[in-house]
């Protein structure tokens, strides 16, 4: 079970993050000191040593990791320096990624596009960013736990308070089942689950509510909206927000000369690429429906560049365009923030804007660094791509414009290590729903031999260098930095991690998933054993009195309805390991409905052997080693109610 919920918890990461890799910045809301801007030399071997690179860099990754196609683009000072395409848009075909033509789907990138609208009407005057949202949606019920308002600048902070869900409703594959933008966050609206400006935890959500929002107040619907006033105005001819939907979905679908163009999906499965459907995200479309050519994405990161504007076209005044990429939002000083929807980070020295993208198939990121007036985009159209991409932008950067090392500052010595030292879970996380089994981002930290803080996250183990601030550490190997959070009583409560869209809560062993999991784990094997003890064991002299007996039958049957029950999961969740598609598109898989059925009964089962302990324990003809097992067999039982509701499993999916 341990490996099936590693497999599923890097899979939701993948998928759901859509982040850039963010690092610690400058925790001043302050300009940085201008330093003079490196640009490429004109000559032409510059441009041939750029190609190089790239092409030296993918193309030994798409081998290693199994990705079937890569486009990418660079823009610096105002101008399209690269665009290339590697591998197949469609192997069967054998079409060609080209980086002018073939449409990507970069996924929640597609965010950037939606901030951009806010601000266009925030500049207009028609929406203000720290007005309730429900002020722009009158008609719409949108249900929230605190009575806090839910502000735009909140959502673009990611901090609406919304827990995070995706399993069986984020992507469609039936175009037929899309449910229009308004339908979809009515029917799959997630609990509040903390205040609004506390905690960050991304949200699809929210950034699509965002998009009802600019639909609502512009009178167009979203896909509309994005064709006239962010698409049309840059010259992006060979992107959209529609896809090829049903009928039944309002609005007009994508075109067909647009769809013909569109990259096939591919997932290394069983040694080979296979092709997967198109991924519908016009249910949430603001935030990640976007189909897109490199060099329509290089038409986007120069008008972001340029203070708004590219050529005649203008997407923001340039004010607003200064505004968008000032920080709003940090969890903590000296922490990446957010800056009114791009993800701050810190890239080879440089201040980065940007975020990634992940649907079922495709892995995009984009970055913007202001200060050298360069933009990457880079995208994939396989499940492979997140290893492609990592480090790209960084090493593209390290070697065209390198930046001093930062000099080694003053650490106090006399800070104890083991204050730290625990587990911490993402805030970024099902609360209410059974997706609480599985999607568990999580971090440990511990002290090593020597006396030095580790942290172990998403697969690998990095030492953290202390900095001069109190909580302060950077990753040795990135540089990333993380910063312990406090609560006011003064114990370390929370780790704020490089991706400003979450923090992580530290968490005590109860409240713990391994801890949780492993315990159901043991269980397991106890109740297996108890059926194998009771079918095939040795026989045992009756109990004298009725209610014992009925306590010791109780037991056994609750016993065998958590072995049902969990070996229904395991069937319904292990194919999921080998098909990614499975979480969203055939989730919940019946025999996972069926092992909630059967965990209801084995609940109540359960219950009444605890209600029958007593009973059974005051039955003289039971032996005192019977009467212990027993009683531990019954709290077992109990355990594993708790632990199972805990973990939502009695919530059928709709």
């Amino acid at each position: 079970m341990g490996r099936m919920r590693g497999a599923l918890t890097g899979l939701l990461v993948l998928l759901w993050v859509g982040v850039a890799v963010g690092a610690g910045i400058d925790g001043q809301d302050r300009e940085r000191e201008p330093r003079e801007r490196p640009g490429f030399e004109q000559q032409a071997f510059e441009r041939q040593d750029l190609e190089a690179f790239v092409d030296g860099f993918i193309t030994a990754r798409m081998e290693a990791h199994h990705v079937a196609g890569v486009t990418v683009s660079v823009v610096k000072d105002d101008a399209l320096v690269l665009a290339r395409g590697f591998g197949s848009a469609d192997i069967e075909a054998g079409r060609p990624v080209v980086a002018e033509r073939t449409l990507f789907r970069p996924g929640s990138i597609s965010k950037l596009f939606t901030w951009t609208a806010v601000m266009q009407l925030v500049e207009q005057g028609r929406l203000d960013l720290d007005t309730d949202v429900r002020d722009y949606l009158p008609d719409f019920p949108l249900e929230t736990r605190y009575p806090s308002p839910i502000t735009l600048r909140q959502l673009m902070a990611h901090t609406p308070g919304f827990e995070d869900t995706a399993m069986g409703h984020l992507f469609e594959d039936d175009p037929d089942a899309v449910l229009s933008l308004r339908d979809y966050l009515r029917r799959h609206a997630p609990a509040q689950v903390r205040a609004p400006g506390s905690w960050p935890a991304y949200s699809n959500y929210g950034v699509a509510l965002a998009g009802l929002v600019v639909a609502e107040v512009s009178g167009l619907s979203w896909e509309a909206y994005a064709e006239r006033h962010l698409l049309a105005p840059l010259g992006m001819r060979d992107s959209t927000f529609r896809e090829p939907w049903g009928p039944q979905r309002e609005g007009r679908p994508m075109s067909p000369h647009l769809r013909e163009r569109v990259s096939a999906g591919y997932q290394w499965v069983d040694g080979a690429l296979r092709p997967g459907g198109f991924t519908f995200v016009g249910g949430i479309g603001p935030a990640g429906s976007l189909s897109t050519t490199a060099t329509d994405m290089a038409r986007f990161m120069r008008a972001h560049l340029n203070e708004g504007r590219l050529g005649d076209g203008v997407l923001l005044a340039p004010d607003t365009a200064r505004e968008m990429q000032r920080t709003h939002y940090r969890v903590a000083p000296r922490q990446p923030g957010m800056a009114h929807g791009f993800i701050e980070s810190e890239i080879a020295g440089y201040r980065a804007l940007g975020h990634g993208g992940g649907t079922v198939h495709f892995v995009s990121d984009l970055q913007l660094i202001p200060e050298l007036g360069l933009g990457v985009f880079i995208s994939t159209n396989s499940n492979g791509g997140q290893a492609l991409i990592r480090g790209f932008v960084e090493e593209l950067v390290r070697r065209y414009f390198p930046a001093p090392s930062p000099s080694a500052a003053a650490v106090d010595p006399s800070t104890d290590p083991t204050r730290y030292v625990g587990d911490y879970l993402s805030t970024r996380r099902a609360y209410t729903t059974v997706e609480a089994l599985m999607n568990h981002d999580m971090a440990s930290v511990h002290v090593d031999r020597e006396g030095e803080l580790v942290l172990s996250r998403r697969g690998r183990q990095v030492r953290l260098v202390p900095a001069p601030d109190e909580g302060h550490f950077r990753q040795a190997d990135s540089g990333e930095a993380l910063r312990f959070l406090v609560d006011d009583s003064g114990a370390v409560s929370h780790l704020a991690v490089p991706e400003p869209i979450m923090v992580m809560e530290r968490v005590g062993p109860l409240a713990n998933p391994r801890w949780r999991l492993a315990f159901l784990g043991l269980a397991g094997a106890v109740f297996a054993g108890t059926l194998l003890v009771a079918l095939f064991g040795w026989r045992r002299a009756p109990a004298r009195r009725p209610m014992a007996r009925w306590a010791a039958r109780l037991t056994v049957l609750a016993a065998g309805l958590w072995v049902a029950s969990m070996g229904l999961a395991l069937a319904g969740v292990l194919p999921i390991t080998r098909d990614v598609s499975l979480v969203f598109f055939g989730f919940p898989p019946p025999p996972f409905v069926a092992a909630q059925v059967i965990a209801m009964l084995a609940g109540a089962t359960s219950l009444g052997s605890l209600v029958l302990l007593v009973p059974a324990l005051a039955d003289d003809g039971w032996s005192r080693g019977r009467r212990l097992r027993h009683a531990g067999l019954a709290i077992v039982l109990a355990l594993t109610l708790v632990t199972v509701w805990q973990f939502n499993g009695f919530v059928l999916m709709g």
